[in-house]
Parts: structure tokens; sequence; C-alpha cells
């Protein structure tokens, strides 16, 4: 398999920049155009401190927008299909807090916009008008927002001069040793003598069908519990999005595999394996539909290759949870260079999709010798009929998940290039193939300790072959039947006979128990 990382457009680091406090950042936006202090000062609430740190590092309306449209491109959840859906949903947002809950002075809109922004509409929204009980103690005006998907209360009270603002502790640490939900301007700043009782209780909880009803001490401590969860919410996932949430996703992994395709161009196969259950979408559907796309960037920009092809699956009547695997693959040609390559899986009529990223690296195969990519495999044997995993006289079916089962052999296809005749005539060859273990993360303490021998090599072996002409495909398995379940490297080398020139690839799997 080709060496890949995740990339995509490329978006800013955040370095080791100090937070800001809330009074610098609003005096590094305060001269941005209206419609930029708007969008910065909505960022606030999807960045972690230090990016946005890094982002008014430099206040220039044309390099705060180049930096919010790289860090916004780089979480595009659906990378091939022209739209951002995070990006516009944020928006929606922001255009919605400033139309609803705006304010004149920043960020533009009260604390109700804030968590608007963050979080989109609540699942119940309660509010309870203004009111003066004997002996003529003002109540303010409250609401109280309840997330169902996260389990927590959002309770804001309207002061009037600042608008409706969270209910909140005062925090008398500096910006920068604040925990991140206590980032933004506090309640307590605004007015001191804000309280933060809950005893006053009397708004109708969500599943009181909008009655009025005593709080029991159980249910109060469950309130209580929820409200301060709204701020270890903050903390974790500082803003969610509709296809965040695990059921809008498709189990999907792909493979991306380069191989020589003629004279200067490299042929790449794009591997993508996905489940789905078997049952139906619709009561009337008898298959389920989807659509997988590939699209190439060249490290400009350009897009240089789009393909899609559509799947499948029958399903059946009271299937449950059954599933059923898809593997497809599409093949292109490009000359040597580094591209990023996007792949999303999107299934008709459910919204649901996958997307996956990488950086693929197409070598320039020509002239000495020289080998494609690891291909890892599920089965390789004799191409009886056509097939999309033809090579040749075999078929090799990928394995994009490079899972096997522990005991069980890796297969594994990759084809030679450039093979030269030695003395006798012959056109030899020398394959020698090691498995290691792949490290892990580790401490100081075990790097000094062990030295690395946790990625010792634990298979290795070599034999020698005859092509019959200057390239040749070679399959084969690694054994794995004494080796435990974890994560490892295989690495192979050949080397040809006539020119003692060698080249290597490596790539990864896992063995499960």
């Amino acid at each position: 398999m080709a060496a890949v990382t995740i990339a995509g457009p490329v978006a800013p680091r955040a370095g080791e920049k100090t937070p800001l406090s809330s009074g610098e950042v609003r005096k590094r936006t305060e001269k941005l155009p209206p419609d930029l202090l708007h969008e910065v000062a909505s960022m606030q609430y999807v960045l972690h401190p230090g990016e946005l740190a890094d982002l008014l590092s430099d206040t220039r309306p044309d390099q705060c927008r180049k930096w919010i449209d790289a860090w916004w491109a780089a979480r595009d959840p659906i990378p091939t299909d022209h739209v951002n859906q995070a990006r516009d949903e944020h928006e929606r947002r922001v255009q919605e807090a400033l139309a609803r809950f705006r304010r004149g002075t920043w960020p533009g809109w009260d604390d109700r916009g804030e968590v608007l922004i963050r979080y989109g509409e609540p699942g119940a929204r309660m509010q309870s008008d203004p009111d003066v009980v004997p002996p003529g103690e003002f109540i303010a005006a409250e609401e109280m927002w309840y997330y169902p998907q996260f389990n927590v209360y959002a309770r804001f009270s309207d002061t009037g001069k600042y608008g409706f603002v969270q209910y909140q502790e005062t925090v008398q640490l500096p910006a920068s040793e604040r925990p991140r939900n206590d980032r933004r301007t506090l309640a307590s700043v605004h007015e001191p003598d804000f309280p933060m009782d809950f005893m006053d209780i009397d708004s109708p909880l969500p599943h009181t069908m909008g009655v009025v009803v005593p709080l029991a001490d159980g249910d109060f401590d469950r309130f209580i519990d929820r409200v301060y969860g709204y701020y270890d919410l903050v903390d974790q996932m500082p803003s969610v999005y509709p296809f965040d949430f695990a059921n809008m996703h498709i189990p999907a992994y792909v493979a991306v595999d380069t191989f020589r395709g003629g004279d200067g161009v490299d042929r790449v196969d794009v591997s993508t394996e996905f489940a789905s259950v078997v049952r139906p979408l619709k009561v009337d559907s008898n298959a389920r539909e989807f659509t997988t796309t590939a699209v190439f960037w060249d490290y400009g920009g350009r897009e240089v290759g789009r393909y899609a092809r559509e799947d499948t699956i029958r399903t059946k009547p009271f299937a449950g949870d059954s599933l059923a695997t898809v593997l497809n693959q599409i093949t292109i040609t490009l000359p040597p260079a580094t591209y990023r390559v996007a792949v999303t899986v999107e299934e008709k009529g459910s919204g649901r999709f996958a997307a996956v990223r990488r950086e693929v690296e197409c070598d320039d195969l020509d002239g000495g010798i020289a080998m494609s990519d690891l291909e890892l495999a599920r089965t390789i044997g004799s191409a009886r009929e056509e097939s999309a995993f033809n090579r040749g006289p075999l078929e090799v079916v990928p394995r994009p998940s490079c899972r096997y089962r522990a005991g069980q052999p890796v297969p594994l296809y990759f084809e030679v290039y450039h093979i030269g005749v030695d003395d006798r005539g012959a056109r030899g060859y020398t394959v020698e193939y090691s498995v290691r273990s792949k490290p892990g993360p580790q401490s100081m303490w075990s790097k000094l300790t062990f030295r690395g021998n946790e990625s010792r090599v634990q298979v290795r072996s070599s034999f020698e072959s005859v092509a019959s002409g200057p390239e040749d495909a070679v399959h084969m398995s690694a054994i794995t039947k004494n080796l435990d379940p974890g994560d490892y490297v295989l690495e192979v080398a050949v080397t040809d006979h006539a020119s003692s020139r060698r080249a290597t690839r490596s790539t990864t799997f896992r063995l499960l128990k």
C-alpha cells in the first residue's frame, strides 16, 4: 500500500501561542470589516485557544480570510462534493444568532447566540416572563434550553443591559489558565451580583410536558448535573454539527496503491471497502444505493481527476442488523508527483456518508529496478472471469482494512520493473521480506529502558525468482502463525541480480484475536 498520511487542504496549526484574553480578542478585531468581525467572533467557539491566537496573530483582512478558509477546508465532512457542510451550517447558525439574539456590542449576540452557534437549535426551549413578587422583588425573564442528544441544559437570565446571559460562577484565574469552557466573557464580569441559585427553578422541564411541578430531591440533583454538564460539553466538544454523530457515518476503509502504468505515468488503484445493514431503508425499498467518489488534486490545489461509481445492496425485509460488505475499485493514471486524494461514500436517501483523505506519492518507476506499492489482499488466485480486480492471469481481491485474524496468512501482491539480464542471459532477482511489530506511542522512560526492542523483526524470509521479461508480478503470503494480535510492519526488498541494485517498499497490517 502506498505510504500515506491524512491530508487534504492544509489547516493552520496553532503551535505554542499563548491564549488571548477576551479583551485582547476584542482589541485585535475591532478594526476588521463588520462581516469579517462577526465571522471571527463566531470562530472563537470552534477554535482551540492557541488556534484563535494564531488566527489573530495577523489581523489583515485578507490573511484572516485565508486562514479561516484553510481551517474550514480541512474540516469539510464530504470533500468531494464542492459543498462544505460544516462551514455552511456554522454560517447559517451565525446568521440566526444575529437575527434572533443581536446585541450592538461584541460579539454581536448575547449568550443565547453563542449556544446556538455551538450546538444549533435545542430540542426544547422553555421561557418565563419577568415578574414581581412580594415584597417587591423583581424576577428577570429566563430561558432554559434542553439538548436531548447531550442530556444537558443551558440556562439564561435577562440582565437587560447585557442581554440574556448564562448562569456562571466567578472565575478569578487569568485567561491563559482558565479551563476552555471559561474562555469567553463571564456573566459575573457584567453583573457581579448575578445569582447562581438554582433553588428558584420554576420553569417547566422537558419531561413535564410544559407543566410547572415541584422538583423532588433526586430530580433537582439530576437537573443540577445536567446544567453543569453543559460546561463539560463545551470543554469536550466546543461545537457539534448534525453529521458529527456516529449514526451519520458509514464504516469504511480506503487503500491507495500505485503501479507502473506505462511510459511516464503511474496506475493508481483506489480500493474502498464499506459495510451496510441489509434491512431496507424504506418499507417499499428493496435496495440500498451508494456512490463512491474519488477526487485527486495536485499540490497547487488544482483538481486533476474525479471519478465515481455506483453500488447497490439488495435488502431483505426483517433482516435486522445483518451486514453486507461492499468492495470496489477505481483505477486512474497520473504522472509522477505528490497528490492529495479524497474518497467519499454516500448513501442515497439517508444522508449517511464516509470520508477519507490521503496524500499519495506517485513515484517515477522508469529507469532502474523499481517496485510498485505492496497491495494487501483478501484473496489471490487465477482469473476465471472478467473482474475489476484482475491483474493479467491473476485476480487480486484487495483488503483495504488491512486486518487479518491472528495466525491467518497475509496475501500480498506487488510488481517488479526493469529487471536486468545477467551474464547467463537470465532475468533473476531476490525477494526478501520481514515482519516486525509496529511500535506504539512510547514514554521517554520506555525508550531509554527498552531501546526500541518492541519493534524487533519477528518474521524474516527470502526466495529467488526468474522473470520472463523486464517486468514481473509477484504474489506471496506472509506467515503470521507465531504472531500475537497487534499492528505490524511488512517490508519487502527486491535485489536485481544483473545490476545488484535494490528497491524496497513497506506497508502495515493489523492482526485481530
